[in-house]
């Protein structure tokens, strides 16, 4: 595929994957914000935010390739457990209606980046250790751009199911 291809692509992908966030953000009530998610430790709130460090790590990922350098090796327990603190503290400090603009932020900066890709590129990557079975093995800067999408979408099928069994339970 022409260099240039996968650059539209990738864009349109992350456009794409914007406007579902902002959907599934808007269908969200106050209560909602709150409500357990699939996964037990996690508010929908907590989840909306952890959706958000996909894009927020991504220019850090994609130094690391560019220096040929790789991730670091941390137990997947520590890894676990930053990941959840980091959710829980950014989602203190955020709320439903600040948190669009913050994914907006963080979507610019990565479409930014996204056009500093040379067209040498797109095949450069590293070794992930596994920790997200999404973003394991060797990673391409093609696959990267594109897991934010990926990302948010088992999320934001994880908050919707969490939130259909809340109104299953309170009906």
């Amino acid at each position: 595929m022409d260099p240039a291809d996968v650059k539209i692509r990738i864009a349109q992908s992350l456009e794409e994957t914007r406007a579902q966030y902002h959907q599934l953000l808007a269908e969200l009530s106050e209560d909602d914000w709150h409500k357990p998610s699939m996964n037990p430790a996690w508010t929908v709130g907590e989840v909306m935010f952890h959706i958000i460090t996909a894009l927020r790590f991504l220019p850090a990922d994609v130094s690391l390739i560019r220096k040929n350098r790789r991730v670091p090796r941390l137990p997947a327990f520590l890894f676990h457990r930053f990941n959840e603190w980091y959710a829980r503290r950014g989602a203190r400090k955020t709320d439903r209606g600040h948190i669009g603009a913050l994914y907006d932020r963080e979507h610019r900066r990565v479409l930014v980046l996204l056009e500093e890709i040379g067209p040498d590129e797109w095949n450069k990557g590293m070794n992930y250790p596994g920790w997200d079975p999404q973003l394991s093995g060797f990673v391409t800067l093609e696959q990267l751009f594109l897991y934010p999408c990926a990302h948010f979408q088992t999320h934001a099928r994880e908050i919707r199911q969490a939130l259909h069994a809340s109104e299953k339970m309170a009906a």
